[in-house]
């Protein structure tokens, strides 16, 4: 694989990273080594990484980009869920190159001394985007914004926790790191935060697509579960909140305030287009999370729709603008 930037090394996070190889380096390149203890060292020098962690056996590759010209420990950080279309730019991993849309984010978290973790849930387990077959039961279980990518997610937060700078401080404030996520993305950043302490003793996990149900039989899984310290909250993008019934009731139903089980256990910031095809269900679900007393807050941009974020359009700076200054804020309340 090409080198991402000039400073680029590629490693593996193995099992909780307790084994690790540097493969491709160049003499300029950034180089993190393992200690004995499940701990990586990260180089001063270090800019934009790629590791892969494992997640259910498949390769799970993650571009962490670190920022230059700022203190040198306790970052504050953000792990990105990209959208239906991937990470990567042309969809292909090989390029080296994220999309534009995920680079301009890495370079806005540069610019306000927060570290990225790019999260690709595609490409490992064999998939460019999300079309076709893969929208629809069994693939789509493969990638699984409800039950597969939180374990993507929570992979990042984990690798993340263990970056240390050669002194042993931390070079991320382990209490500090926030979820964001686009479309797709943004629905597996609601499911990562479910509470799993709400669930009913005997609730059911299935989800239902073109009136068919499904069950744990048929590949639905659990939600994957709460780590003791998770993340401090998370910004969502004009994503879907059905979950193909995952979570229950229709959050537009009458019976969504008892009968949809979904809660965050963290902060989230909705970013809704006013004309998006998916926002009305979020509206709903919004609703009934406001009346369950969860920590939610939304932003509507008028005029625009599904996808604002990477449009032409004159909201895009302003979203950007008011879900950075939303993780500063919940950042400083940790």
């Amino acid at each position: 694989m090409k080198m991402l930037t000039q400073s680029l090394s590629k490693i593996y996070l193995l099992s909780l990273i307790i084994g690790m190889s540097c493969l491709s380096c160049s003499q300029d390149d950034a180089v993190l080594s393992a200690l004995d203890s499940p701990e990586v060292v990260v180089q001063q020098s270090t800019k934009d990484t790629l590791v892969y962690a494992i997640v259910d056996n498949y390769k799970i590759p993650i571009v962490l980009s670190i920022p230059e010209g700022c203190d040198s420990g306790g970052h504050s950080a953000v792990v990105v869920m990209h959208g239906s279309d991937g990470m990567w730019i042309d969809h292909d991993p090989k390029t080296g190159k994220m999309s534009g849309q995920n680079s301009e984010w890495r370079e806005l978290f540069n610019a306000n001394c927060i570290i990225g973790a790019f999260v690709d849930s595609y490409s490992g387990r064999g998939v460019s985007t999300r079309s076709g077959k893969w929208t629809t039961a069994p693939d789509n279980f493969k990638i699984s914004s409800q039950f597969i990518r939180p374990r993507d997610a929570y992979a990042a937060l984990d690798v993340l926790r263990k970056l240390k700078l050669e002194d042993g401080t931390n070079l991320v404030n382990p209490k500090d790191v926030g979820l964001l996520g686009f479309s797709d993305g943004a629905s597996a950043v609601a499911s990562t935060l479910y509470n799993t302490n709400k669930t009913p003793a005997d609730w059911q996990w299935t989800q239902t697509f073109d009136g068919k149900e499904y069950n744990s039989s048929s590949g639905v899984l659990a939600p994957a579960p709460n780590p003791e310290t998770g993340f401090a909250g998370g910004v969502f993008y004009y994503g879907g909140s059905g979950g193909y019934n995952y979570w229950g009731a229709s959050p537009c139903g009458g019976n969504a305030l008892n009968g949809n089980v979904f809660e965050p256990y963290a902060p989230m910031l909705y970013q809704i287009p006013s004309d998006g095809y998916l926002t009305e269900n979020t509206l709903c679900m919004i609703d009934v999370l406001k009346e369950k007393g969860a920590p939610v807050e939304f932003r509507i941009y008028e005029g625009v729709g599904h996808g604002f974020d990477f449009g032409d359009n004159n909201k895009r700076a302003i979203a950007r603008t008011n879900a950075i200054n939303w993780f500063k804020k919940i950042f400083e309340n940790n």
